[in-house]
């Protein structure tokens, strides 16, 4: 399937002025040359003719083609760019798959450039990240991942292992021309890409928040106002709002751009005793939700105050060792409203707001103070989960064989560790893969990309 030649539309579909079409494969220059009457097309040049499906005239085009490897994919490639209508771009796309191409799958131009070498996986990653990017901080760290940024050092820490690794196989092979407690200076190598290897995970988090979101959750008893505040953040009327309690059954996933941060804010159901088996599984899903959360707001009902249904809540959230979190006073608006005091024991951070009327400024403030230094990144960083699981299990590797090395294993032993955390680094950036890792990454492409 590899050797296919592929095209895709990777305008968006719709109105507009000019849209592009890409073919990639070994077909590619044979398909310009039948679709344009144009024999040996040159490369990197751009060229202006009329688009034929056999003597039909289909559109008048602008064109290039890419001789391999100089080109995205590292194959060649050709570009139409034609007329931006939904109807003649499907008449240009359909032309160019009778002519011998086949419709791309997600993400598949990117998959080829990475098993050609044209790039590795990290900067593959980043160009979906630059595309999805929904604030300015999301695009500023895609964009220097998309300049090999992360690339450089992880690759750096990869020599580095290589270098070691093929010290240690030297002294495998002549064990006669080491001293047996010459391991001081191994040991102190290592240790360098140990260090290297810290700082880029100590970061990976703040990296994962800017570009995916910071997961927020918010939760309270049911009809603290939970809903209601989810449709003021987000500007808009997302979620179901009524006065009965257990309306939310479920968890509600949204976006939002706060003061250029990107919050993934999820609203739960909330959480109670109840009989009811539907409500229950919505309870749990809420608890998940918190447990994997970045940040927590914490609804409380104004004109109720502080109940034994928040303090059950409260010791579930604190059991977890959950600190960025908010406490928010709703309905403040409201003629019932208690001036409620907050109980000693929580020393979070404590707002007083109005979901309903909008007064949720201070709440939003809060939010930015606590989340600013977070995801102010001013260094290329790992941007998902993936990436940091990768690198996290090469990481873990070196240390084992760091310890073997400190407790006097022969060298051997110390080997297949470091075999360990090169296969890591492999995976990382795409040198040593799976299918199925391959797939998993580039179904979440969009197709032309």
């Amino acid at each position: 399937m590899i050797f296919d030649t592929i095209t895709a539309i990777s305008s968006p579909m719709g109105q507009g002025a000019v849209a592009v079409v890409r073919v990639s494969g070994n077909e590619s220059r044979n398909i310009a040359e039948k679709i344009f009457n144009k024999k040996n097309p040159s490369t990197k040049h751009m060229y202006y003719g009329m688009l034929y499906d056999g003597s039909i005239l289909i559109d008048e085009v602008t064109w290039v083609f890419h001789e391999s490897p100089s080109s995205f994919t590292g194959e060649d490639m050709l570009e139409v760019f034609c007329h931006g209508g939904r109807l003649i771009t499907q008449k240009v796309f359909e032309t160019i798959i009778k002519s011998g191409a086949r419709q791309a799958l997600p993400g598949e131009f990117s998959f080829r450039a990475v098993l050609n070498g044209k790039m590795d996986l990290i900067k593959a990653e980043s160009i979906n990240d630059m595309i999805n990017a929904k604030t300015d901080n999301a695009l500023k760290v895609a964009s220097a991942n998309l300049s090999n940024g992360v690339s450089v050092q992880i690759k750096e820490i990869k020599e580095m292992l290589m270098y070691f690794a093929a010290s240690i196989e030297v002294e495998l092979d002549y064990p006669e021309d080491f001293e047996q407690d010459d391991s001081s200076e191994k040991i102190s190598y290592l240790k360098q890409i140990i260090s290297k290897t810290e700082n880029i995970l100590k970061n990976a988090q703040n990296g994962i928040a800017a570009v995916q979101g910071v997961k927020t959750c918010i939760v309270g008893k049911p009809n603290s106002g939970k809903s209601t505040l989810l449709n003021s953040l987000l500007k808009t009327e997302r979620a179901i709002v009524s006065p009965f309690a257990g309306t939310t059954r479920d968890t509600i996933e949204e976006n939002i751009s706060l003061f250029g941060i990107n919050i993934r804010l999820i609203d739960t159901a909330g959480i109670r005793q109840t009989d009811n088996e539907i409500e229950n599984l919505g309870i749990e899903r809420s608890k998940k939700a918190i447990e994997q959360s970045e940040m927590i707001i914490f609804v409380i009902d104004g004109e109720t105050g502080f109940t034994n249904e928040d303090k059950e809540l409260y010791d579930f959230i604190a059991a977890r060792g959950k600190d960025n979190v908010i406490l928010a006073i709703n309905k403040k608006d409201s003629t019932s409203f208690i001036k409620c005091e907050v109980p000693s024991f929580i020393t979070w951070k404590t707002v007083e707001i109005s979901a309903l009327k909008n007064d949720i400024s201070e709440l939003e403030n809060v939010m930015y103070s606590m989340l600013c230094d977070k995801v102010e990144i001013n260094e290329p960083v790992l941007t998902n989960l993936r990436q940091k699981q990768a690198l996290m299990n090469s990481y873990e590797a070196m240390l084992a064989a760091n310890s073997s090395y400190m407790q006097g294993y022969t060298s051997d032993v110390v080997m297949i560790d470091i075999r360990k955390a090169i296969q890591a680094i492999n995976e990382l950036i795409g040198a040593d893969y799976t299918q199925d890792l391959l797939e998993s990454i580039f179904s979440n492409f969009c197709v032309g990309k």
